[in-house]
C-alpha cells in the first residue's frame, strides 16, 4: 500500500537519497546543524534503518542504513543558510571537517565545504 501522507510531502521532482553506514549518526548531524525536521523514520528490529525522509527547510531528503544490495556511497549537496559561520560551526562541534574555509567567491556567495562523519561534503551557502 502506498504511503499517501509521505507520497504527498515529496513535493519536489528531485529528493537527495543517502544511503550511509550509520543513519543514526547522519540523522544526528542533520538535524544539529541544519535544523532537519523528521518526516518519517522507519526502522528494523535491530534498528537499520530501510527508509527515512527528513525536511531541511522546504527541502526533502531521504535516507537509509547501507546493505549488501546498496552500500554506502558519498553525496555532495549545496545548501542555502542564514549565516555560513554560524553553520559551519554546529557543523564542525557535530563532527564535520572542515574542507574549504568560509570566503566570498566570484559568483556572489559567501561559502563553506564541510565533510560530514559520514564523508558526504556539504557545500553551504549565503548570499554574499
Amino acid at each position: 500500500m502506498a504511503d499517501r501522507e509521505g507520497d504527498a510531502a515529496l513535493g519536489s521532482p528531485v529528493t537527495p537519497y543517502f544511503t550511509v553506514e550509520d543513519a543514526d549518526l547522519f540523522l544526528g548531524f542533520i538535524q544539529t546543524v541544519f535544523d532537519a525536521q523528521m518526516v518519517k523514520d522507519d526502522r528494523y528490529a535491530d534498528g537499520r534503518v530501510p527508509h527515512a525522509r527528513a525536511r531541511i527547510g522546504t527541502s526533502l531528503i531521504m535516507v537509509n542504513t547501507a546493505n549488501e544490495a546498496y552500500p554506502a556511497n558519498v553525496s555532495q549537496m549545496h545548501l542555502r543558510v542564514a549565516n555560513v559561520e554560524a553553520t559551519l560551526a554546529r557543523a564542525v562541534n557535530a563532527g564535520a571537517k572542515v574542507s574549504m574555509a568560509p570566503n566570498t567567491r566570484p559568483h556572489g556567495e559567501r561559502m563553506a565545504g564541510v565533510t560530514d562523519p559520514c564523508g558526504n561534503i556539504w557545500w553551504i551557502a549565503s548570499p554574499a
